[in-house]
């Protein structure tokens, strides 16, 4: 299974006191995906509380794409906020990446549930030949985590959030600006929270 630098890190066990639940508990979420692209499913996981679920561009595979996006759905041993998450997880970047920096984390709430997005960059993954720009929405309730990653791939830099593109490389650097612009949206606009009862996830 191809996983992403950020589902690598998810693993860690990042706990804390969360907020109070929200009167409408969460079933499940709904993703959709960007339609700039035709997207091939390259893993799908499941167990009882816990899944991963991750696509590419069609026609690419786990290693050769620029652009990977990973639902996952898992569970921690205690309650954890989201905003304690994400910030965690970032933390955790500095040790698999050259060089590290950040945009956010930033709280959208959605049907009475606190949700954060936020954007890390990394100049060169460890053991890797890329760099990666990484868009990430996390949803929590109690110790049930939801995360959407949505990640990048760029040539290695000196530092992160430098883009390294060389001079022939002109419409390769347009279109991973045009993917970057696609990237953010999608993880702030496009994940959709299912409660019980409600009718916009079907």
């Amino acid at each position: 299974m191809k996983k992403v630098l950020s589902v690598v890190l998810f693993t860690a066990a990042l706990t804390g006191c969360a907020t109070s639940p929200p009167a409408s508990p969460i079933t499940s979420l709904k993703i959709n995906l960007p339609d700039t692209n035709k997207w091939s499913q390259i893993t799908s996981k499941s167990t009882t509380n816990q899944y991963i679920r991750e696509w590419v561009p069609e026609g690419l595979n786990g290693d050769d794409t620029k652009w990977i996006i990973v639902e996952q759905k898992f569970a921690l041993g205690s309650s954890v906020s989201a905003e304690k998450y994400i910030k965690g997880s970032f933390a955790l970047a500095k040790s698999a990446c050259s060089d590290v920096a950040y945009n956010g984390p930033e709280k959208i709430d959605v049907k009475g549930h606190e949700t954060y997005v936020g954007r890390f960059m990394c100049a060169q993954q460890n053991g890797k030949s890329y760099g990666a720009f990484t868009d990430q929405r996390v949803v929590t309730q109690e110790n049930e985590v939801y995360v959407i990653t949505s990640e990048l791939r760029i040539p290695s830099a000196p530092k992160a959030g430098i883009l390294s593109f060389k001079k022939d490389q002109l419409n390769e650097m347009l279109a991973f600006m045009r993917r970057q612009g696609v990237s953010a949206k999608f993880v702030r606009n496009s994940v959709e929270i299912c409660t019980a009862g409600s009718t916009d996830c079907k």
